[in-house]
């Protein structure tokens, strides 16, 4: 037995119907994941913006104290070298022999 044609008719309407309101469901909820991602993406560029911020102004806190090549120039020039450790020692121990000298000549005097 064949439907009559209406209840064919009603029965794709009915059908159309169902598949239209699908549709729109899944419009309606990819429209929502949509949204929910791009804030989620948003939240996310923020935070990165945030971080690259703080690492520069970090960077440039200590750009700040680092000291500039005219400042090691001045270090190096007043920072004893090690011929001028060595030149030291050698005055020193020089002086130290004519202590020695010295005193012994005193030994000497008193006897």
């Amino acid at each position: 037995m064949t439907p009559r044609p209406e209840s064919r008719i009603s029965a794709l309407e009915k059908r159309a119907s169902a598949l239209e309101a699908s549709v729109e469901e899944l419009a309606a909820d990819t429209d929502e994941n949509f949204r929910s991602l791009k804030q989620d993406i948003k939240q996310l560029s923020d935070s990165i913006e945030a971080s690259y911020k703080q690492i520069g102004d970090t960077f440039m806190a200590f750009a700040d104290t680092m000291a500039t090549k005219e400042d090691i120039a001045r270090i190096e020039a007043t920072m004893a070298t090690k011929e001028d450790l060595a030149a030291l020692k050698a005055t020193q121990d020089a002086q130290g022999q004519k202590l020695d000298l010295i005193l012994q000549l005193l030994q000497k005097q008193g006897e």
